[in-house]
Parts: C-alpha cells; sequence; structure tokens
C-alpha cells in the first residue's frame, strides 16, 4: 500500500459538491496528504448545479483543514497550458513538493450526433483529452525535477471503451482519447 501520510497531492475538478473530486480531495485528506484542489470556476457552471447546493472550492478547502491537513484551491482552465503550468508552480511553492496529481476534472454536454456543434466537440476533447495531457506534463515535469517520481492518477471512463447512444458522442470519444 502506498503510504499517503505527508504527501502533497493536486485533485482537478473538486469543486462540485457531489462530485468525485471533492471524494478524493477528502479521502486524500484522512490518509494525511495536504491537497491542491482545482477547478475552472467559482460559480456554478450550469443553473442545475445551483439546485444541488453549489459550494465551490473554498467549502472543499474547509473539509480538508477540519480532517487536520493544509489545503490550496487554485481556479484554473486546464485547457490552457500556461495556466497549467502555474497552477503546478503555485502549488509546489506553497507545498515545497509535489507527489500525487489526481486528473478528475472532465466536460459531458449531452447532444446528439447529428446535433453536435464543432464547439462543443472541440471542448470535450480540449478538456478530457488535452487538460489531461496538460496537468500530467505539467506534473510529471516537476516530479522528474524532484528526483523522487511521484503518481499521476487519471479518472477514465468506461463509457469510452463501450460508448453510448443517448446524446454522448463528444464524451464516449475524448475518454477513449
Amino acid at each position: 500500500m502506498y503510504d499517503l501520510a505527508g504527501k502533497v497531492a493536486i485533485v482537478t475538478g473538486a469543486a462540485g459538491k457531489r462530485g468525485l473530486g471533492r471524494a478524493i480531495a477528502n479521502r486524500l485528506a484522512k490518509e494525511g496528504t495536504d491537497v491542491v484542489v482545482v477547478d475552472k470556476f467559482t460559480v456554478p457552471p450550469r443553473g442545475d448545479d445551483l439546485s444541488e447546493g453549489w459550494e465551490g472550492l473554498s467549502s472543499v478547502v474547509n473539509e480538508i483543514k477540519a480532517l487536520g491537513r493544509q489545503a490550496l484551491a487554485i481556479v484554473c482552465d486546464i485547457t490552457k497550458s500556461h495556466e497549467v503550468d502555474e497552477m503546478v508552480e503555485e502549488s509546489v511553492a506553497r507545498f515545497s513538493k509535489l507527489d500525487i496529481l489526481v486528473n478528475n476534472a472532465g466536460l459531458d454536454i449531452y447532444s446528439s450526433i447529428a446535433d453536435i456543434t464543432d464547439e462543443t466537440w472541440d471542448i470535450h476533447l480540449a478538456v478530457n483529452l488535452t487538460g489531461t495531457f496538460l496537468c500530467s506534463r505539467a506534473a510529471a515535469r516537476k516530479m522528474m525535477q524532484q528526483g523522487e517520481g511521484g503518481r499521476i492518477v487519471n479518472i477514465a471512463s468506461l463509457m469510452g471503451k463501450v460508448g453510448m447512444g443517448n446524446g454522448q458522442t463528444a464524451y464516449c470519444s475524448s475518454k477513449f482519447g
């Protein structure tokens, strides 16, 4: 078992109230990890998130601190290389190292193949595929520079392998990427 005590992790896509990113960040904190939580949004990206009780990054930070760990919230668009590089640098500046990256951020906009726009297709690939690459590259460079290695965890989806016919063409394609 990998000992997580004293480690530093970045978790992307961590702002949702009931999301996997929040759960991962909290579990890491329970195991003794300091956590940088990252998301693009400081306000709900969709109106239906308001009904789910959107709390954003600050509430995740408070939860982690309540578990006795340090936390940092960073707003970052993972589709932009310079923002990702700055996010990793800020994380290391705060915690002096980076041990774990969890690529959890993802996007799924429902649209049939006949109705999907170029923009919808492009944003799926940008977030789900390119964003994962950009975060992995920036983290790997830092981990290698530190000389101790690290762990990169990519949250995938079975839908990338089996697909779905319910308006998730772009999502399934980007997750298989």
